[in-house]
């Protein structure tokens, strides 16, 4: 009985207790709708005081017996709503409890508290987007709870087990983690993709760069860029170890690898754009230039005009000869040239009221006083513009018209291209003639075809026939012996090469034209200028005077020469032979002969080199230092004459700057320091002191160096354009042979960085890139 008394009691108690729980947790649900944040702040006693107590504190309820009985007597509900209200201590904890604390915000850095709205998690806020993967599914599962949804219920903030730590473990908190993190280390996603873009520009750049240096090779080398483009890329990518060239094109759109010959075409005009721009930047810096011109048939036997400029560097004060254009000419009368010329330097913004001299060949349609090229020049621009007839031009016909005088040396010179082209006509032939120089154990030497108009073609021809005399000899002997249709010219040039005279002649033309050859050459020099080409035919002249002697070293070892030479034949008929080899009287070839042709190429020289209209080029001569003297009034006349002349270009200042630079001159004589007259023009053009000094001297000085003594430049241009439009490259435009000549006159051997940038940066303008470089 007493144990079921016990048992009674004891889940009385329990019942009782269960209530008095029921009913503490409903009044303080119904508390905690009525009391506000800011009540609860103001009720809240000090926090280092609540935190001191121990979490078995919040049980308080349970042992606290007086509530216990009332709620259990539950006869005086008023009184327990009274005891529960916020003034209570055991409500106050409570609710202290509930709300948030900065050392929440302490252990987890991420909680961002917001005053009467609650809690929320900044990284997850951030990154949980509508837009973002997984956002709904988040949303469902979390009811947004953290990132657009307070977090409000403190209760049960706290513990391993507590909301904060489980979001903190939480797959979404997660994942939102490593995005910022992610974001902190490689920054946001523009500059990630910024970088990368870069980056990979930068690669695309370096290996057009790489296509660049292919392209300039074929075309600085003259070479089919068309079609050589694509193998030469084909070897460099098997060469490229790296494999960078081979990537970029694996990589590269298939309509977009650059390794076509649309691409290569497109990469030539950008490179002639740049030099062409670098170019005529320099000649529009220039005060004067000179044009230079000439008119020539290519491979298709079209007729073009090739343009030339010469001008002063203004930094280094030098003269140079730069190429210009390449143009296809229909016409060739003086106004369909001059138009042409014309509108291609208007069109390159070239001021033409620069011009001071035009340079060309003798041919009338140039130097036509009053209907040539040369007259319409002056006549549109400047009457002060001087014509200069091509100085190597002249030196070629003042040969061929100091032979015309003289049957014996035309005759020889005629016996040159006959012997040439009977030898080189046939294979068989030539064959035989290097066969006989193998015996004679000589080098093989090629017969040059001598010619009328190609320069130093004669001195050339008449060497390699001199080198080559008894193997020729031995040569024309068994083609005779051939008894073949041969055999008759072969025995003509035979007894003509056999003769002593002829053998005389044709070797004293050697040291003749050689010397005529070096003059010719020192006129071909880009940056010779007319004190230069003076010191030339001085030298020149000497030389041929030494050759008038007949007892000179020169004569005496061509006589010797001629002696072992075999000149009867065993093989040909004695009577044929005899007739050839009359006793040679050589003092008297040399003076019927020789000599006067001597004569006449010292008299045409003389002639044809100064012309009355070039006399105000000696006026220049004032500035060399060898011709000065104390004189009080040298130069003055001649610095008067040029202010006459270029009467637009100067005034009555230049006299003025003459003296006092007179002054300057002498005392550098005086002091030892001695300067050519090149040198002193130099220093007057380049930036500098001098120039600033004393401007119109300078401009003097400029225009002197200007004035060509030739058109060399304009015939070795036609040879480079001879070298690209070949038979097998016949297709190519002029606009495409133009680009091409260019590159390889003025263009560098290798491009350097700065100018391949260039290049890039124009070929990219010119229209849309897939490739972004």
């Amino acid at each position: 009985m007493s144990k079921q008394n016990s048992l009674d009691k004891y889940f009385v108690k329990r019942k009782e207790n269960n209530e008095t729980n029921k009913l503490a947790k409903r009044f303080c649900v119904e508390n905690e709708n009525i009391i506000t944040p800011s009540n609860i702040v103001a009720s809240q006693p000090d926090h280092s005081t609540v935190n001191k107590v121990p979490p078995s504190d919040i049980q308080f309820i349970h042992n606290n017996s007086v509530s216990s009985k009332t709620l259990t007597n539950n006869t005086h509900p008023s009184k327990n709503n009274s005891e529960l209200k916020l003034g209570s201590p055991s409500i106050n904890d409570r609710i202290d409890k509930r709300s948030y604390k900065p050392s929440y915000s302490q252990k987890f850095p991420w909680l961002l508290y917001q005053p009467n709205v609650g809690g929320f998690c900044s990284i997850c806020r951030n990154y949980w987007k509508p837009g973002t993967p997984l956002f709904r599914e988040m949303e469902q599962k979390t009811k947004g709870v953290f990132t657009s949804a307070p977090f409000r219920n403190w209760k049960n903030a706290l513990g391993d087990n507590g909301r904060l730590m489980r979001h903190f473990r939480s797959e979404y908190h997660l994942i939102a983690h490593e995005n910022d993190k992610f974001r902190q280390q490689e920054g946001s996603i523009i500059n990630q993709i910024a970088t990368v873009s870069e980056a990979q520009k930068k690669e695309n750049r370096d290996r057009l760069s790489d296509l660049l240096d292919c392209c300039y090779f074929l075309f600085k080398n003259e070479l089919p860029h068309t079609t050589l483009y694509h193998p030469l890329l084909q070897l460099i990518g098997r060469l490229d170890h790296s494999s960078k060239l081979a990537d970029f094109f694996q990589n590269c759109h298939k309509n977009a690898t650059y390794n076509s010959t649309t691409s290569v075409t497109e990469l030539l005009e950008a490179t002639n754009n740049i030099l062409e721009k670098n170019v005529l930047k320099k000649i529009q810096q220039a005060r004067v230039i000179s044009i230079m011109s000439d008119e020539g048939t290519d491979i298709n036997r079209h007729g073009n005009l090739c343009i030339c400029i010469r001008y002063c560097d203004q930094t280094t004060g030098e003269p140079t000869e730069t190429y210009i254009s390449l143009l296809h000419l229909k016409n060739k009368d003086a106004e369909s040239i001059f138009n042409c010329i014309v509108t291609d330097l208007q069109q390159k913004h070239i001021d033409l009221t620069k011009i001071r001299f035009v340079a060309f060949d003798g041919a009338a349609v140039f130097s036509g006083i009053r209907n040539g090229v040369a007259a319409k020049f002056r006549a549109a621009f400047n009457l002060a513009i001087l014509f200069i007839h091509c100085r190597a031009h002249a030196l070629q016909l003042a040969v061929i018209s100091a032979a015309d005088g003289i049957p014996d040396i035309c005759k020889s010179l005629s016996t040159l291209k006959s012997l040439v082209n009977f030898i080189n006509r046939s294979s068989i032939r030539l064959t035989l003639f290097e066969d006989v120089q193998d015996i004679f154990i000589s080098k093989h030497i090629k017969l040059i075809q001598p010619g009328d108009t190609r320069w130093l073609s004669n001195s050339l021809s008449i060497r390699s026939i001199v080198h080559s005399y008894q193997s020729l000899l031995v040569t024309l002997e068994n083609i005779y012996n051939e008894n073949n249709e041969d055999s008759a010219e072969a025995l003509g040039l035979y007894n003509i090469l056999s003769n002593q005279a002829t053998a005389f002649i044709i070797h004293t033309l050697q040291p003749i034209l050689d010397t005529l050859a070096v003059l010719s050459k020192s006129i071909q020099t880009k940056a010779a200028d007319f004190k230069q080409l003076q010191d030339f035919i001085s030298s020149t002249m000497l030389r041929l005077e030494e050759l008038k002697d007949f007892s000179s070293i020169d004569y005496v070892n061509i006589l010797e020469t001629i002696q072992k030479l075999s000149l009867v034949s065993s093989t040909i008929r004695n009577s044929r032979s005899s007739i050839s080899n009359v006793q040679l009287n050589t003092d008297e070839v040399f003076k019927s002969k020789i000599l006067p042709f001597i004569e006449n190429i010292i008299n045409n020289i003389q002639a044809r080199f100064e012309p009355s209209n070039l006399d105000l080029l000696n006026c220049f001569m004032i500035f060399d230092m060898e011709n000065m003297n104390d004189n009080k009034d040298y130069g003055d006349k001649e610095i008067h004459t040029i202010q006459q002349h270029y009467s637009n270009d100067f005034d009555e200042s230049i006299i003025y700057e003459w003296r006092t630079f007179r002054t300057y001159l002498l005392t550098k004589k005086k002091g030892g320091k001695l300067m050519t007259q090149r040198e002193v023009c130099t220093k007057l053009v380049q930036d500098g002191m001098l120039k600033d000094i004393y401007p119109q001297l300078s401009l003097a000085a400029e225009i002197f160096l200007i004035a060509p003594i030739s058109t060399a430049t304009v015939e070795r241009d036609f040879s480079t354009m001879n070298r690209v439009l070949t038979k097998l490259r016949n297709r190519l435009t002029t606009e495409h042979v133009d680009q091409l000549m260019r590159i390889s006159i003025e263009g560098v051997d290798t491009l350097n960085e700065d100018m391949k940038e260039e290049i890039i940066n124009y070929w990219k303008k010119v229209k849309p890139r897939r490739l972004a470089v």
